[in-house]
């Protein structure tokens, strides 16, 4: 196989302010996405005595052609329209063999696709203890496969929101609130299940700021793990599911020592007066 290694990835970007209120960009790149090591490690990781996982050394970058058009008001409300173009692009292929009983997980370049969204993100402050940031995103896809391994590609719409929320309780407490969701979705090869996250975290200031109480619930009903990772090859259909729980609960403290009243100097080098003397 004949590499070329002399590649182009430019990136272009232009803006044109209206007036105080309305701001209009366009942008453009190109990007190389190069696998892990190990997804090139050719190495068996047995699952089960009839399942196994493997890397593919002969798998190859893959390009991607970044297109997005935006336009700000007033720095309140931003709203992008966006399209990304990947070519060669690869992926884990869950293969099965019914006659043997057997399935293989391995990784291939065997798709390119054409990805597209538009996206609205509006930041408000509701009141003088109350600020957010919100955004909502529509997204897209066409797919084709590049490699036979008798499947067939769907695409659906997909939606994404996200709400961050900082609420100040009085002069030394605040309150963030944060919410993620993201719907169930076709893309290419899978049928991938929803995801979402529901997050609280608390700060306090006390002793005239000198010690800081700060406390965090992540992800607190379990719900951001990906699951329903579902594919149909050589006619089987496979399901995959995994529970990397991003789930916990974290308190810190933090103390500040020392007198904040005292006036730290620029400390002299031992040979001051010696330069003094010198002129320099």
């Amino acid at each position: 196989m004949e590499n070329n290694y002399l590649k182009l990835f430019p990136t272009v970007y232009a803006s044109y302010k209206k007036n105080e209120n309305n701001t209009f960009s366009l942008n453009y790149g190109k990007r190389i996405n190069r696998p892990r090591f190990d997804l090139l490690n050719p190495f068996k990781v047995y699952i089960n005595s009839n399942s196994y996982s493997k890397g593919n050394p002969f798998l190859r970058h893959s390009f991607s052609d970044n297109f997005e058009f935006a336009h700000s008001y007033k720095e309140v409300l931003r709203t992008s329209v966006f399209v990304n173009v990947i070519t060669n692009g690869y992926g884990v292929l869950f293969t099965s063999n019914p006659e043997t009983n057997t399935q293989i997980v391995t990784r291939e370049n065997y798709f390119k696709s054409l990805n597209y969204g538009i996206g609205e993100s509006y930041s408000a402050n509701f009141a003088e203890w109350w600020s957010s940031e919100n955004s909502l995103y529509f997204l897209g896809a066409k797919t084709e496969f590049i490699k036979n391994i008798n499947a067939t590609p769907s695409n659906s719409l997909q939606i994404d929101f996200s709400t961050n929320n900082t609420f100040i309780l009085g002069k030394t407490t605040k309150l963030q609130i944060d919410f993620s969701y993201s719907s169930p979705f076709e893309s290419g090869l899978y049928e991938i299940g929803y995801a979402s996250s529901f997050d609280i975290g608390f700060k306090q200031d006390l002793f005239n700021k000198t010690m800081q109480i700060a406390f965090l619930a992540n992800d607190i009903f379990n719900t951001s793990y990906l699951k329903d990772f579902t594919s149909v090859v050589n006619g089987v259909k496979q399901v995959y599911s995994q529970n990397e729980s991003n789930r916990f609960v974290r308190l810190s403290v933090v103390y500040n020592f020392g007198n904040k009243k005292i006036n730290v100097k620029e400390r002299a080098f031992g040979n001051q007066d010696e330069k003094k003397r010198t002129g320099n």
